[in-house]
């Protein structure tokens, strides 16, 4: 990039006749101050030392500057504001923040530093993903998008309406993980895609994190950013491999098992706790009252209560609660999808003990359909108050559960939700260093009526969609295909593309 210009780190307050060489490392979608109506944006640029410095647009400046300073493209910049970063900013944003103004000198230089952009990147293969689950530490995926979901409105604890939209990315091993995109990503890189799904695009995203709902899952945060088919030699690698392996990924989005469940290899990568100093012990957490933790706790389950409901009529793109018939086509309120199907969905309220105590925890999807060795649509179809001999309602043995807090109405306690239960039995474990990968993952297991394939490693995933299902008078027969094998890396969103 030049040596007769200043490096980042040679400007400070007061430095004059400056001139810096930069590439647009990130650029952010526009956000609302939280203490002001004002309107900014952040872009992070870097010099040929990889130094980085966040410069701010606000106002109408955004708008004035949205055809300069393009993700990825070099230019020489001068007369920015150059002021000390707020003590409170400062771990995340450095000690120096430079503002962009009408004031400030902007020229586009024609060089290609994306071998020096992408020297900053350290990729989380796919396999990897299950390490951070929950743990909202950054990782950055790459990974070609082979479809998006309905976007959809979710509510927030807090009642705020959300929008969000998914997409599916597939590696190189074929492994595809599920990335979720949150409010301006799902106006902007979502609207992007949309429209240009055909061309298979190339993500790069960085700031993401790894979360346990839909099973196991990408997500953005405020901070996250995204290149689309940006200008690397490791996004031309990628589409050659792309139309090498086009009758594949072709086939893979045809049927679409990636939709269907969590992808087993993701599953069987997550490190479960072998030794008992591990494992939450239930009396620590009865009257918990901070939401949003995580647990592993090795006990039983019992269903308590026989005269439940074990299952609910739902939205096949949001899973909120139903109204409809099953199978009617109907506009979503929650999510407000104009096409949602109505499906059942299974879910049982039962007890959660372990030799210090117990707590009352709910299951829903895949979980709930493992514990009772049942699924929803039998579920549905049953009528009289269920018994032993229709289901299981109680645990013989120890099983291994990953539960979740979270707040409840009315109440200051939190109410925990099962998101994951594995058997124990199927658990080879590491004596060094006290974890195991969860595997055998597909192995059958006996339902009281029609067989089906059922992971070992349940998660809260199901699409009921998911399952492919004939019924009749008589009998209801039930097949899965297995989902497609999920390891890599993978983990993305978009940066904002002027188009």
């Amino acid at each position: 990039m030049g040596d007769k210009f200043q490096l980042i780190h040679d400007v400070s307050p007061g430095t004059t006749g400056w001139t810096v060489k930069v590439v647009v490392a990130e650029k952010f979608s526009p956000k609302v101050a939280q203490r002001s109506p004002t309107k900014y944006q952040n872009l992070t640029l870097m010099d040929s030392e990889g130094s980085t410095v966040q410069a701010t647009l606000y106002g109408q400046n955004i708008t004035a500057f949205q055809d300069e300073l393009l993700l990825g493209k070099t230019y020489l910049i001068s007369n920015a504001l150059v002021k000390e970063t707020n003590a409170e900013y400062k771990a995340k944003s450095g000690e120096i923040q430079w503002t962009i103004s009408g004031r400030t000198r902007i020229r586009r230089v024609e060089e290609n530093n994306s071998n020096l952009l992408i020297s900053t990147y350290s990729f989380t293969d796919f396999e990897d993903l299950p390490k951070y689950m929950d743990s909202n530490v950054d990782i950055s995926v790459i990974g070609m998008i082979i479809d998006i979901k309905p976007r959809r409105i979710i509510q927030t604890r807090f009642g705020k309406e959300c929008q969000v939209q998914d997409l599916v990315l597939v590696n190189k091993r074929f492994d595809t993980v599920l990335l979720t995109m949150w409010e301006t990503f799902v106006d902007n890189e979502c609207k992007y895609i949309c429209q240009n799904l055909r061309k298979k695009l190339i993500l790069i995203g960085k700031h993401l994190k790894v979360t346990s709902f839909n099973g196991l899952s990408i997500s953005t945060k405020a901070d996250s950013s995204f290149f689309i088919d940006g200008e690397f030699e490791l996004v031309e690698e990628f589409k050659s491999w792309g139309h090498t392996n086009s009758e594949i990924i072709d086939n893979m989005i045809s049927e679409k098992h990636y939709l269907t469940s969590t992808p087993s290899k993701l599953s069987s990568k997550l490190s479960v706790p072998t030794a008992e100093k591990d494992f939450t012990e239930i009396k620590n957490i009865q009257g918990l009252k901070t939401a949003k933790q995580f647990f592993w706790i090795k006990g039983k389950a019992s269903v308590k209560v026989l005269n439940q409901t074990y299952w609910y009529m739902s939205c096949n793109n949001c899973n909120k609660i139903s109204s409809e018939n099953y199978g009617d086509i109907y506009p979503c309120v929650f999510c407000k999808c104009t096409d949602a199907k109505a499906i059942p969905r299974a879910k049982v309220y039962m007890q959660l003990t372990d030799p210090t105590g117990y707590i009352n925890a709910t299951a829903i999807g895949n979980p709930a359909e493992y514990f009772l060795q049942s699924n929803a649509e039998i579920l549905m179809n049953q009528t009289l108050i269920p018994t032993a001999a229709s289901m299981r309602l109680s645990m013989d043995e120890d099983e291994i559960f990953y539960v979740k807090a979270m707040t409840q109405e009315l109440s200051t306690d939190c109410k925990f939700e099962i998101l994951f239960i594995v058997n124990p039995s199927q658990i080879a474990g590491d004596k060094n260093t006290g974890k195991a990968p969860v595997e055998h993952i597909g192995e059958p297991i006996k339902f009281l009526e029609p067989t089906t394939k059922r992971s070992l490693f349940h998660s809260d995933t199901d699409d009921a969609q998911s399952s492919k299902k004939k019924c009749d008078k008589s009998t209801i027969e039930i097949t899965k295909k297995k989902s497609m094998k999920s390891k890599s890396l993978f983990a993305v969103h978009i940066k904002k593309r002027n188009v």
